[in-house]
């Protein structure tokens, strides 16, 4: 839905130039005091007006009057009104006259103004998360305070020229306005936790490889590459310093490509860091078995990666329901935009609901028994309450072909008895496409994937 700019009321409107002016539908980015400066400015280019009046109305009633005198100097008069406007589920609307001495004439509206905060989506079809299977049911969770701006069309003159902000829509590919189902349910849920209204920008490219997002250094807002639209549309709607955090869906393009993944992804990150330099989190979704047959290698780099890269986490995709072996029916990228919505409630709304959020992770493993015939697993999270579903035993890669037979948990760790002894260097947990069992903590989140040394 298309949230329209500013509309000039009068047929003969007067010489009148807006420099800087809200657009209807218009996110701006609050403060730490909760607030939002609304600028009006511009020049008046026709004498004999003497002044400017703004008049701002909160939910329909009055909130906020500003008026200006015109001094006019070389034929033109500048003017320049700020109102301060709350984050809040309530919106603003302006209205701007031009007054004399006994007559005033009304210029231009703008409706449904908001302050909130700023988040991004970007990586591969995963992260755009469309409707493709026609259900129809993610903009059930649609919501006036959600907005977000531009297109996500591979066109860069579209993306850079769609100025207009939008309802967001979570069922869309390349289309206006479009944050995918995963993103516009973990925004409804925060929206609905913190009476904070959001805007979500989402740059997604399906089938990418992580070679097609970096930046061109020369040019960063190139509008031909992935990086660069996504930047662009988040200058034009005047956000870049202001998001707050980045979600990233993305590596089943470059199964095999593990070396390059880890050289990659860290520039890319301290781009993300140099061009919105307020961001406070990155949060990573680690790919899982399917398409494009991700490596358990390219797995464990991604798992990895919040150990150097600073303010960055990893949440796993491993006992996400309603996979396809490549995308999601709308039940799991529901499960997705829930798991991301706890963990940015937690880091920058400070939730009270912290245990059992993040994904477990382990953190070494250890060949022990008598015969060498077991494996103990140590997760890092000593509260963690740990599931292990027995059929999960398959789901481990030995590199001489133990399998797994059984496991037991005790708190934070799982033993795993071994169909013999084994001398293998490492032990990989690689999941597997589609529903099945899992290793899971108490609120039903999949362990991350690994492959990790049982040996020096």
């Amino acid at each position: 839905m298309l949230l329209a700019s500013i509309v000039l009321l009068c047929a003969q409107v007067p010489a009148i130039e807006f420099l800087e002016s809200p657009a209807d539908g218009q996110l701006y980015p609050r403060n730490a005091a909760n607030m939002a400066d609304v600028t009006v400015s511009g020049l008046v280019h026709e004498a004999g007006w003497h002044g400017v009046m703004l008049l701002v109305e909160r939910a329909g009633a009055p909130f906020a009057l500003r008026t200006e005198p015109l001094t006019y100097n070389g034929g033109s008069a500048s003017f320049d009104l700020s109102v301060p406007i709350h984050a809040e589920l309530k919106s603003y609307s302006f209205r701007f006259w031009l007054t004399k001495t006994n007559s005033r004439t009304k210029i231009a509206r703008v409706d449904d103004v908001v302050a909130g905060d700023v988040l991004l989506i970007q990586g591969q079809s995963n992260a755009g998360a469309a409707d493709g299977f026609k259900e129809g049911l993610a903009n059930h969770e649609q919501s006036r305070w959600i907005r977000s701006f531009g297109t996500q069309s591979l066109n860069g003159n579209h993306a850079d020229q769609n100025r207009n902000w939008y309802l967001a829509d979570g069922e869309g590919r390349q289309t206006i306005g479009c944050i995918g189902a995963w993103g516009l349910r973990m925004a409804r849920q925060l929206v609905d936790q913190t009476n904070v209204p959001l805007a979500v920008i989402n740059g997604a490219v399906g089938a990418t490889p992580i070679k097609m997002h970096m930046r061109n250094d020369n040019n960063p807002g190139d509008t031909s590459n992935i990086y660069g639209r996504l930047l662009t549309r988040t200058r034009n709607a005047g956000l870049e310093d202001h998001v707050r955090a980045i979600m990233w869906y993305q590596g089943e393009s470059d199964s095999g490509r593990h070396l390059n993944y880890i050289q990659k992804f860290p520039d890319l990150h301290a781009d993300w860091m140099e061009d919105y330099p307020n961001v406070e989190q990155v949060y990573i979704f680690q790919v899982r078995s399917g398409c494009g047959g991700p490596t358990p290698e390219l797995r464990e780099v991604q798992r990895r990666l919040a150990d150097f890269l600073p303010n960055t986490q990893v949440m796993s995709t491993t006992a996400v329901p309603a996979h396809d072996s490549c995308h999601y029916w709308y039940a799991g990228y529901k499960e997705l935009g829930d798991r991301m919505a706890r963990l940015l409630a937690r880091d920058l709304y400070g939730s009270g609901d912290t245990h059992e959020i993040d994904a477990p992770n382990i953190d070494s493993a250890a060949v022990t028994g008598f015969l060498g015939n077991k494996v103990l697993l140590t997760f890092r999270d000593p509260d963690d309450s740990l599931f292990f579903n027995p059929a999960a035993a398959q789901d481990f890669v030995l590199e001489d072909g133990v399998t797994v037979q059984s496991a037991t948990v005790t708190g934070n760790t799982i033993t795993l008895t071994l169909s013999g002894p084994t001398t293998s260097r490492t032990i990989a947990y690689v999941g597997h496409p589609l529903d099945g069992a899992w290793i899971t903590n108490g609120r039903g989140i999949g362990a991350l994937a690994f492959k990790v040394l049982l040996r020096p």
